[in-house]
């Protein structure tokens, strides 16, 4: 892989943040040029396209590293070996209070179905590895169906929390997601 300078990672830092304004002001990746990313990054068009093709290559970086952030938590978390669902999803909680603006700006957004996608996946391969806890099917399939309706259901339920849907506290809404799982152990 080649190195980066720190001049090409500030750029491209300045082009995503720049990127994560416009797409809160806007909602739809579709309205922003390369010119109001260049303005708003204080930046040369010309230096834009050093870095990217177009604003649908910013968009897939940030994903992207939305998705890394948040699988590098699930990785920590993994780590510890904790066969505690509710450790689990108070670390997702606090990662997602201490990301909230950029989550808010980001899934606010029109454009924002492949990432809740992707993240959907992810956390339903984590749960399925590390499934345990709760009462699931033994029958692998049964397993797989009822741990995406419940990644549907979770991560569904933060979609609609940030889109200002829910009248709660991120706290809230995990305590909610918490005994709701609870009551499905008894």
């Amino acid at each position: 892989m080649k190195k980066e300078y720190r001049c090409t990672l500030r750029t491209k830092k300045m082009i995503r943040a720049a990127f994560v304004e416009l797409l809160g002001e806007k909602k739809n990746m579709e309205t922003i040029t390369v010119g109001e990313l260049a303005a708003r990054a204080d930046i040369a068009k010309s230096t834009f396209y050093n870095h990217y093709d177009d604003v649908y290559a910013v968009a897939e970086e940030f994903e992207n590293e939305l998705i890394a952030k948040l699988s590098a938590v699930l990785d920590e978390i993994e780590l510890e070996r904790s066969s505690e669902y509710e450790s689990y999803l108070k670390k997702i909680i606090e990662f997602l209070k201490a990301n909230e603006d950029i989550y808010r700006k980001a899934i606010t957004s029109s454009d924002i179905r492949f990432f809740i996608e992707k993240l959907k996946a992810i956390i339903s391969k984590k749960i399925f590895e590390e499934s345990a806890v709760l009462p699931f099917s033994k029958n692998k399939a049964e397993k797989y169906a009822q741990i995406r309706f419940l990644t549907n259901a979770c991560v569904d339920t933060m979609v609609d929390y940030f889109k200002g849907n829910i009248d709660l506290s991120l706290d809230e809404v995990g305590g909610v997601i918490i005994d709701f799982l609870n009551k499905m152990k008894e």
